[in-house]
């Protein structure tokens, strides 16, 4: 049985703390120089040992549960970061995983795909007794003929504008020399860049007629280049049962010669006059009366001088009949007849 003496306590009061306990009622040094007679009571310092050990076992075990709080506290956040590092790479890699095999993947074509594919070919018809105008996605017009229909794509492709013609329609084509525009009627196609034309399928025949610009004219079905058109008012005819084609060229127009008449002095100065008002310049200039049929005189003029001072009636009158296939009767000196010879 250990025995312990109790030591003084000095200075004043204060409240007291396990650590200033110890360090001042428990320090080797004033034990030592502490020197008692009196012996403390064995079970009094049985409970003073007992108590001693449980204050200093309860601060080792706070301190010793704080540390391993603080270990855990640090593993736990430090597990926590690992492991959102790692869900995130790995959110990271199976995302470029799903991304790369759906970009790989061949697209599938589902129900609505398939009917916006369907319903991209527009049809225009013309039930009516008149011309129907329309505008087409390249901002072309087209004059739609009665009981005539064309058929083309909602949007035109990116290298082709193509129209499907059943009748008569004309065409005024926008210019775009990236993207020919051809018109598909019955055997024939038709392309040109821009310009207008007109075909007509109504019939045994299919006409192809140039208005402006110039037209290429193949046959569809055996991809062979028929007729190539750049005068305007030129028609191309093609016969499907004889596979045969010609051209018919557009008419042309004789220009009319301007008329000059003029008087200066006894000159009469004739230049393309008809000749029934060279007549009339006659009957005013001499006072003669001249007969004729006048459909036998249409179409017909004079060029040429009159000196009514020098020149005779008959004599104008046989040379206007000779150059013309003419003849003349004199009735009397104020009356003559002409007609065409035979």
């Amino acid at each position: 049985m250990r025995n312990y003496s109790m030591k003084p306590t000095k200075g004043r009061k204060r409240k007291p703390n396990i650590r200033t306990f110890i360090q001042e009622n428990f320090s080797d040094q004033e034990w030592q120089s502490f020197d008692s007679k009196e012996e403390i009571p064995a079970a009094k310092s049985e409970e003073m040992y007992r108590s001693v050990l449980s204050h200093i076992s309860a601060s080792q075990y706070n301190k010793t549960l704080k540390r391993i709080r603080l270990i855990k506290s640090t593993r736990y956040a430090s597990a926590a970061c690992v492991t959102i590092l790692l869900g995130f790479s790995l959110y990271l890699g199976l995302n470029n995983v799903s991304n790369e095999r759906t970009a790989n993947l061949p697209v599938k074509q589902t129900g609505t795909s398939a009917i916006k594919s369907a319903d991209t070919w527009k049809t225009i018809s013309n039930p009516s007794t008149k011309i129907l105008s329309y505008q087409l996605p390249d901002y072309s017009f087209v004059s739609i003929y009665p009981r005539s229909t064309i058929k083309f794509k909602r949007a035109f492709d990116q290298k082709f504008r193509n129209v499907y013609l059943h009748g008569k329609a004309r065409f005024k084509v926008k210019r775009d020399i990236a993207r020919p525009f051809s018109v598909y009627s019955e055997a024939l196609k038709t392309t040109a860049l821009g310009t207008s034309f007109t075909i007509n399928t109504l019939g045994s025949r299919i006409s192809v007629r140039l208005h402006t610009g110039k037209i290429v004219v193949a046959n569809s079905e055996a991809k062979t280049r028929l007729m190539y058109l750049s005068n305007a008012g030129s028609t191309l005819v093609y016969d499907p049962i004889s596979a045969t084609t010609k051209i018919i060229k557009p008419l042309k127009i004789a220009e009319t010669a301007p008329e000059i008449l003029k008087h200066d002095g006894n000159l009469i100065i004739m230049k393309n006059i008809p000749l029934s008002k060279v007549f009339n310049q006659l009957h005013v200039a001499y006072g003669i009366n001249i007969t004729t049929d006048q459909n036998e005189i249409n179409n017909i003029t004079f060029t040429g001088n009159v000196d009514t001072v020098k020149d005779q009636p008959e004599d104008i009158l046989k040379v206007i009949c000779l150059i013309n296939n003419m003849t003349f009767s004199k009735i009397s000196d104020e009356e003559f007849f002409i007609k065409r010879s035979k």
